[in-house]
């Protein structure tokens, strides 16, 4: 064979995507995952291990589960945390701590009436590949100090060691945080941080459709990999927030957010920063579960 074919033969060996490996997600593009199970994708995380997978997770009704998710619009794999409870799970994070470990979180928030007495939150390692059942290694029992509260919207500051929640149906939404390395007693207490005032309040959401006014509530939040920017998702708009350096979360959240408008979905629900923090990533619940692919604002 010439000199000339056989290294172009080599070049297309190389250029060519490993068998199973999911290509990079275009801005623009909307992934769709069909699969009979997942129906109401209510909670999105960026993988740490794997920047091509994305985590998600059904609304209430659904068992204690993950489902992988791969940048081709393919469901790849299920994950099942044996000692959680899904009572309501609304949202989940993931981060990376200081000494490189990966981690997920799993807000089992969601309370519609707010009559909860107390919510879970669950830590667990984010697993190598092929795990398909994990156990978590913490359960956060969370009392608001306050009263009950619907909470659709976690966030993780693994720098700092902190997990946001963000409360969806008062007049303006309400931030809570506690420790990752809180004590392990049988309730924790909230700390509550203030109100987020940037967003529309729930009067003007009513002035302009009094039915729906909890529709326009943050259904999911997300920190950017390098704390450097937050979002705000409800399922009208996205809200993007850069954050200055040394700025606390409240701070950051209260500043004059970008409007990112996806398309029409049927029922936005959930979001995430990809893990190089230059794609964000917004699910909507329905078959096929849909997730738009936007560009990070500048």
């Amino acid at each position: 064979m010439p000199p000339v074919i056989i290294a172009v033969v080599l070049m297309l060996w190389v250029l060519a995507p490993i068998s199973g490996q999911a290509a990079p997600a275009d801005n623009g593009s909307i992934l769709k995952y069909s699969h009979p199970e997942l129906s109401e994708l209510s909670g999105l995380a960026t993988s740490f291990n794997n920047p091509e997978i994305i985590w998600g997770h059904n609304d209430s009704g659904d068992g204690a589960r993950l489902f992988k998710l791969n940048t081709d619009g393919q469901v790849v794999g299920q994950l099942e945390i044996s000692n959680a409870n899904a009572f309501d799970w609304e949202d989940m994070a993931s981060f990376q701590d200081v000494a490189g470990n990966n981690f997920l979180v799993v807000a089992d928030t969601g309370d519609n009436s707010s009559i909860r007495p107390f919510v879970d939150v669950y830590l667990l390692p984010e697993p190598a590949s092929d795990v398909k059942r994990i156990k978590a290694s913490r359960r956060f029992t969370l009392v608001f100090p306050d009263g009950p509260r619907d909470v659709e919207s976690i966030a993780v500051d693994g720098q700092e060691r902190f997990i946001y929640l963000l409360s969806k149906r008062d007049p303006h939404p309400r931030l809570y945080r506690f420790s990752i390395d809180a004590l392990k007693h049988l309730f924790i207490p909230l700390n509550y941080l203030g109100e987020i005032k940037s967003l529309p309040s729930q009067a003007k959401h009513a002035a302009l459709s009094p039915k729906y006014r909890w529709q326009f509530g943050p259904t999911a939040m997300a920190f950017s990999p390098a704390m450097d920017a937050a979002i705000i998702v409800t399922p009208r708009n996205t809200y993007y927030f850069a954050r200055n350096k040394n700025e606390n979360w409240l701070d950051a959240l209260n500043r004059d957010p970008k409007i990112i408008k996806p398309d029409r979905l049927p029922q936005i629900e959930s979001g995430t920063f990809s893990a190089d923090g230059k794609q964000i990533f917004i699910g909507s619940e329905g078959k096929p579960a849909q997730v738009p692919v936007l560009p990070r604002p500048e």
